[in-house]
């Protein structure tokens, strides 16, 4: 069983989950417990709070530290209640009066102690026979190998030797594959992989980018659906805003252009990887800075 988690707060309990990793603005912690894998998704610095929402969308389950009850632990609180995922609170302190108001379906608290036990007792719902979709975080290249492009398998299952479409719409070939230093033939999604492909030179790949199946273009504007927002300082969205929109690795800063009901076109400032049904958040500058999920139509 694979589990992708996120760990928006406290690096050491990302620590004790699992082994450090590959670091950027998201730090990677890897561990094997009998059949499973446990990935951990941190950000690496406070500075960039859109790493805490990537790490979020990306994975199935969300473990909330409490060791730290700041103005960071309420906006990340916010977050994940605008999302539908396992969330799992450690008991460091008690949290009753950041509760209120706020509902986070499917929570249950756990002591630090008790974290991998639960986090490995869930059972994401991970669709493994659908097209390959891999969202990529990095990309460099490697002397002997060519370009390497770590990344996060979140749909169907690719396979060595696979052809799929990049980003840019070039054609690519999976020539070989890693998971935690592995080789494989084969990865189910919720695998962290490293793919060598053919076809495309490392700077051709951004964080964001995808390998899938189905040719799929970057966009520049793109509507999407607004399903929640945070009842806490409530924003009125207005034309003519700026918001970032985080969706998995992609981030962009975008300006609506039009609303209609809980519709709203966007115009983004950077082309960006998404694709009709990608979950998505959105980001303003006063708190909570995360204030609204939807789904790209």
């Amino acid at each position: 069983m694979q589990h992708v988690i996120s760990v928006p707060l406290d690096p050491r309990l990302a620590e004790f989950i699992g082994k450090k990793g590959s670091e950027d603005s998201i730090t990677f912690y890897n561990r094997k417990v009998d059949d499973s894998t446990i990935v951990a998704l941190a950000p690496s610095s406070e500075d960039k709070f859109y790493a805490a929402a990537e790490s979020m969308l990306i994975s199935s389950q969300i473990v909330i530290s409490t060791a730290a009850l700041d103005k960071l632990f309420g906006e990340v609180l916010v977050a994940a209640s605008l999302l539908d995922r396992h969330v799992i609170i450690t008991t460091d302190n008690n949290i009753d009066q950041y509760l209120k108001g706020i509902e986070i379906k499917g929570h249950e608290f756990a002591d630090r102690k008790d974290v991998l036990e639960k986090i490995l007792s869930f059972r994401p719902k991970y669709d493994a026979g659908g097209q390959v979709r891999v969202d990529i975080d990095k990309s460099f290249p490697v002397r002997g190998l060519g370009t390497v492009a770590l990344g996060i398998v979140t749909k169907g299952t690719i396979k060595q030797h696979q052809e799929l479409y990049h980003s840019s719409g070039k054609r690519i070939t999976v020539r070989s594959m890693q998971s935690q230093d592995v080789d494989v033939t084969s990865a189910l999604p919720g695998t962290r992989i490293g793919i060598v492909p053919k076809g495309i030179e490392h700077d051709e790949i951004e964080k964001g980018d995808l390998f899938t199946e189905a040719q799929h273009d970057k966009k520049s504007t793109a509507r999407v659906r607004i399903a929640r927002s945070s009842g806490i300082n409530p924003e009125k969205i207005e034309v003519g805003r700026y918001y970032d929109l985080i969706s998995n690795f992609s981030y962009s800063r975008s300006k609506v252009e039009e609303i209609s009901g809980d519709e709203l076109a966007l115009r983004f400032d950077r082309s960006t990887a998404l694709l009709p049904g990608d979950e998505l958040l959105l980001m303003r500058d006063k708190a909570p800075r995360i204030f609204a999920s939807g789904r790209v139509l």
